[in-house]
């Protein structure tokens, strides 16, 4: 492909972009517990390589209004930490330079919004798995975060819920999946 009105280096340096992510800043991924976790993580890995950049694995507890704010929640700081450490191991496995954390707040949606803009992400990749009960729910994250990020958001949807953690192109070739994108 040829631009008329672009130098030729320009070009070549958008090639080597990976796709989505703009020309600067990291991908966050929202650890979720999810089966589609797996495959979350591994593009993000695939795209952050390429870009030369990071991936932060956030992982949100939220944390009940009844209780503060920097209460110890053993069993879900537990949870969060044995699902940070797998992903983690897939991102050491797929050669990606990645971080992990874990962020109590009362909302997750402000609570990604803020790790985004902290880190400087360019892109954060959510999961969504449909339930067959609700077609349309997006519950109150999701939303919240495509109106307020800082950056692209990717919403990645596993239409069954049944997400093989051996099938890593799934969530982005699947004809059913869905990605928003907030430019």
């Amino acid at each position: 492909m040829v631009h008329l009105w672009r130098s030729r280096t320009k070009e070549e340096a958008e090639t080597t972009k990976a796709p989505g992510v703009g020309a600067t800043g990291d991908i966050a991924v929202i650890v979720e517990g999810k089966k589609l976790d797996t495959e979350l993580v591994r593009l993000a890995c695939l795209m952050a390589k390429r870009a030369k950049r990071k991936v932060h694995l956030v992982h949100i507890i939220e944390v009940p209004r009844t209780l503060p704010l920097k209460a110890v929640l053993t069993e879900k700081s537990n949870a969060a930490n044995k699902l940070l450490s797998e992903a983690i191991a897939i991102a050491e496995e797929a050669g990606c330079d990645a971080v992990a954390e874990i962020v109590q707040a009362r909302d997750a949606g402000p609570a990604i919004v803020d790790e985004a803009r902290d880190h400087g992400c360019a892109l954060i990749m959510l999961g969504l798995v449909r339930s067959h009960r609700s077609q349309n729910n997006l519950g109150k994250t999701i939303p919240y975060v495509l109106l307020n990020a800082p950056c692209r958001v990717w919403v990645i949807q596993d239409p069954n819920g049944t997400a093989a953690a051996s099938t890593p192109a799934t969530a982005a070739t699947s004809n059913s999946d869905v990605s928003v994108s907030k430019a």
